[in-house]
């Protein structure tokens, strides 16, 4: 038995008692630390090689063609593989573009048809994770769209202190305005390209998998106009949200056995991207996809042990309020019971003694 408490109270608590206490507070905190800390330390809040790994193995033409394929309506009736070999133009830029201005844009000499630069040396950049041009084949000619996507931690309004949904709405403003003298020059706006801005969130506000698609619309306030949609329908903002359980939507179960299912080898992910996504993985896609999951775990288990020893400490902190406030009660009981047979020596000599209280314990039939 160990005595839990001081002075007059004495009280006592089975060391089986605490050490089940101790397990379910471990486990309470390490489940605390599965689900927010270790996202944390990987989606580019502490650790900048799974976060550039991650962003990488996302700009694979083909896992591109997943996500261009299930979110853009413009890739709906082309096939996976057109998409992945003659859409996506060049190769997808990964945190090099600014997304903020100068104070003005300056003509260039030439129009940067891949816009190399949206900003300037004097600010500090945040830069688009990935960006890139991709063609739609339509009516015989091809339409270009510009296309980005973010790879989040969390859309939770109370981590970020922002919504990430007005980040998004000024990234797809970005992505408009800066291609003044890039995509088009002077005042020749029918030459904007219309973009996508697809944010990948590794959380969900409601604990489902969603996705939701954003645009500009008309609606008809006097009379009845009808405006070709091309000329306004230029910005578009998609929101894709990782639930917690495993989920049968082709893009989403994707996503999830790349980033949020921590528990599967680097050998099965590639298994599953190679037998249901036909994705063979290059060297440097095999490389990256066992960084992810090396660092995966090597945080998860860091985590474990930090949550068992929080849990002890948690567990230790509970378990002498509870001993205390059971010791407490069995004493109160004690002394009730010797005052009303009117033994003021026993109940003082009880007070201060343990062996006394043990005794009269026994005598009372007091229970623990």
């Amino acid at each position: 038995m160990k005595r839990c408490g001081s002075g007059s109270i004495g009280s006592t608590v089975s060391s089986r008692e605490v050490l089940g206490k101790l397990q379910r507070e471990g486990e309470s905190v390490k489940s605390d630390i599965d689900s927010e800390t270790i996202a944390d330390r990987l989606y580019g809040y502490e650790n900048a090689q799974y976060d550039q790994n991650a962003k990488s193995f996302l700009a694979s033409r083909k896992i591109l063609a997943e996500i261009l394929k299930r979110t853009v309506p413009e890739f709906q009736a082309v096939s996976m593989a057109q998409i992945a070999e003659e859409c996506i133009e060049g190769t997808p830029r990964i945190s090099t573009i600014p997304v903020h201005p100068d104070k003005s844009n300056a003509v260039p000499q030439r129009i940067r048809g891949d816009r190399n630069e949206d900003g300037s040396p004097t600010e500090g950049y945040v830069t688009y994770d990935i960006l890139f041009h991709a063609r739609v084949p339509a009516s015989g000619e091809c339409i270009t769209l510009i296309i980005n996507i973010e790879a989040q931690r969390t859309q939770s309004r109370a981590r970020l202190r922002y919504a990430l949904l007005r980040r998004a709405v000024f990234y797809a403003c970005r992505l408009i305005s800066s291609q003044k003298e890039t995509e088009f020059a002077g005042s020749d706006y029918d030459g904007i390209k219309k973009v996508y801005t697809i944010w990948i969130c590794m959380d969900s506000p409601n604990g489902q998998s969603i996705i939701n698609r954003y645009s500009l619309n008309e609606k008809h306030l006097l009379h009845r106009y009808k405006e070709d949609r091309q000329h306004y329908d230029l910005l578009n903002i998609v929101m894709i949200c990782l639930g917690e359980r495993a989920d049968k939507d082709r893009l989403i179960h994707l996503l999830q056995v790349l980033f949020t299912e921590s528990k599967k080898s680097a050998e099965q992910k590639k298994e599953i991207l190679n037998e249901e996504y036909g994705i063979e993985l290059t060297e440097d896609m095999e490389k990256e996809l066992r960084t992810m999951c090396n660092l995966s775990l090597g945080i998860a288990e860091k985590a474990y042990d930090s949550g068992i020893e929080q849990g002890i400490e948690r567990g230790i902190e509970q378990g002498m309020k509870t001993g205390i406030q059971r010791g407490a009660d069995r004493l109160g009981r004690l002394m009730g019971m010797l005052l009303q047979d009117g033994k003021i020596k026993e109940a003082t000599k009880a007070a201060e003694d343990e062996a006394t209280r043990q005794r009269l314990y026994r005598e009372y039939g007091i229970e623990p």
